[in-house]
């Protein structure tokens, strides 16, 4: 009975503290880029692709006794082709296209440490992303057999940042204390060695993200 109670008393703060939401872009990439020979020289390529990604986000927000806590979980597709074109600068160089793949899984748990409501908060956070990737060269007129590249890569953080929101804008700087990526064919190969190797590579990482309306 108690259970019941204490499930109908944060029923309403979990109806009305989560949001669902989808982002996505595609755009193109027109131009010229230099590719490194073996000799320390280069070689221009022209180029055209088009990079393409599909986000899905998730966040629960619930006040306990013990302070107010958001769970963020989420995923985003990437997609990138680009089409190197050396027929006009190198005819020895077997034109290609490259093909980069990604499914991105991400998880954090935020804890508020400061509120003023409707203006700002501060928070501590703990997470990790996970990258299963595909990388993939198909050369043009089959010259050459196809590669395919696949790896997977996982970067836990321990970060706090600030949300400072009006009625116009919000931005958020944010710091993270971030571990070497660590490398994995099996989710096995993620043991204690790999946490303790990475560890040693760990570093901090800076950003701000900004929204701005009219």
């Amino acid at each position: 009975m108690k259970k019941l109670f204490f499930l109908l008393l944060i029923l309403p703060e979990l109806i009305l503290s989560q949001s669902i939401s989808i982002s996505g872009s595609s755009n193109q990439n027109n131009g010229t880029t230099l590719l490194p020979l073996e000799n320390g020289e280069f070689i221009p390529s022209k180029i055209q692709g088009r990079n393409s990604n599909i986000g899905i986000y998730y966040n629960q927000s619930i006040s306990l006794p013990i302070g107010y806590y958001t769970l963020l979980v989420g995923a985003e597709y990437n997609n990138s082709k680009i089409n190197y074109d050396f027929s006009e600068t190198n005819l020895l160089n077997a034109n290609y296209e490259e093909k980069t793949e990604a499914i991105i899984p991400y998880i954090a748990l935020q804890y508020r440490v400061l509120n003023i409501p409707n203006r700002l908060n501060a928070y501590a956070s703990i997470g990790a992303q996970v990258y299963l990737s595909s990388l993939i060269y198909t050369y043009a007129d089959n010259v050459f057999e196809d590669y395919t590249y696949d790896y997977n890569l996982l970067i836990p953080f321990l970060g706090a940042g600030l949300n400072l929101r009006t009625q116009y804008f919000s931005i958020n700087p944010f710091i993270n204390y971030q571990i070497d990526p660590i490398y994995f064919n099996n989710l096995n190969e993620i043991n204690s060695e790999a946490f303790e190797t990475a560890f040693e590579s760990a570093g901090i990482v800076t950003g701000v993200r900004f929204n701005i309306g009219l």
